[in-house]
């Protein structure tokens, strides 16, 4: 079996490896989201590492406010999800990503890598 092949792809179809080979760049805890929370990242972020703890939570890419009908992503809750940071439209990588509860007591973490 080709080295890569069950690896995911990004943007341009080149196999990724989930964790890259560095420390953490930034760490996030927000353990009361109860309105569209805003993280900016690091500018050598390329990967989201995302832990919902206790309930779901929605979560979209840039500065627009996220709501439960306007969002790119629900992350479950009791669950770790991997987020290749994309590119916008105009090709610009984004810069910073917004989370709100699905539901009250919801508790985040976030690892840029």
């Amino acid at each position: 079996m080709p080295i890569g092949q069950n690896l995911p792809k990004d943007g341009a179809n080149i196999a990724m490896q989930l964790t890259p080979a560095v420390i953490a760049l930034a760490q996030t805890v927000n353990a009361s989201i109860s309105s569209s929370s805003s993280i900016t990242f690091n500018a050598a972020t390329t990967i989201l590492r995302v832990y919902a703890i206790s309930q779901d939570v929605y979560f979209k890419w840039g500065s627009t406010a996220v709501t439960s009908s306007n969002f790119d992503e629900i992350i479950p809750a009791s669950q770790i999800v991997d987020l290749v940071v994309p590119k916008d439209s105009t090709g610009t990588k984004y810069t910073t990503c917004k989370f709100i509860e699905r539901t009250a007591s919801a508790t985040i973490v976030v690892i840029e890598k």
